[in-house]
C-alpha cells in the first residue's frame, strides 16, 4: 500500500529522532514515523498515531489540543527513550484543510464539530488508519500502548490487525476556544480525556 522512501535524523528541541517517509503513489499522500529507540520485534511499544493538523501545528490555533498532545507525545516518547510517532496526513479529522475551515465557519454559527462536519456532509470522523497500520508492520513491531483519548482509534487499528495493549491517555491544558471542542469530544464522539486507562 506504501512505499518507503527515506530516512533521516531529525533533530528536535525535544531530542532527536528517526524519521522515516513513506507514500502512497496511487494518492500521493504521505505519512511519517518517528521513532526513538529500537522498536523492531517489541511488545507494547509507547506510540501516538497523529493526524496533521496545520492550524494549531503551524499557526498555534487555540481552537484545539492538536499541538499540545503532538508536543506531549514528543516530550514522553524522549523521556521514554523508545516509541513512535506515526504522522498522518488527515486534517479536520480526514476532510481536508479548506473543508476544516468551512467546518470552523459552520462552528462560529453554533454548530458543533459533528454537526458542522454532518452539514458539509462528512461522517464525523473519516479517518482511516490503514497506513499507521502498514508503517507498524514495516517496524515490525508487535503491539502498542497507543497515547490517545480516543477509543475509537483503539478499535480502528485493532481492525487493521495491530493489537493495541493498552491505552495511553494524552491530558492537556484547555482553553476558553477549545474547551467546548473538547465538551463535544467527551459527548458526542466517547474520547475519554482523563488520566485514568
Amino acid at each position: 500500500m506504501l512505499k518507503f522512501i527515506a530516512e533521516t535524523l531529525l533533530p528536535t528541541k525535544f531530542g532527536d529522532f528517526k524519521v522515516m517517509a513513506y507514500r502512497d503513489d496511487n494518492t500521493g499522500v504521505e505519512s511519517l514515523a518517528l521513532i526513538v529507540g529500537d522498536v523492531s520485534l517489541l511488545k507494547n511499544v509507547p506510540t501516538r498515531i497523529h493526524d496533521q493538523c496545520l492550524t494549531s501545528e503551524v499557526f498555534g490555533s487555540l481552537k484545539c489540543d492538536c499541538h499540545d498532545q503532538l508536543t506531549e507525545s514528543m516530550k514522553r516518547i524522549q523521556a521514554n527513550k523508545l516509541g513512535i510517532i506515526i504522522y498522518l496526513q488527515q486534517e479536520g479529522r480526514g476532510i481536508g484543510l479548506a473543508n476544516k475551515i468551512a467546518a470552523y465557519s459552520l462552528q462560529e454559527l453554533g454548530y458543533d464539530t459533528v454537526d458542522a462536519n454532518r452539514a458539509l456532509g462528512f461522517p464525523d470522523d473519516c479517518r482511516e488508519y490503514k497506513p499507521a497500520a502498514f508503517i507498524l508492520n514495516d517496524l515490525q513491531v508487535k503491539s502498542v500502548e497507543l497515547m490517545t483519548n480516543n477509543p475509537r482509534k483503539m478499535i480502528k487499528l485493532e481492525e487493521e490487525g495491530v493489537e493495541v495493549s493498552a491505552r495511553l491517555p494524552i491530558v492537556t491544558t484547555q482553553n476558553i476556544h477549545s474547551s467546548s471542542y473538547l465538551e463535544t469530544k467527551i459527548k458526542r464522539m466517547g474520547h475519554i480525556i482523563s488520566e485514568s486507562r
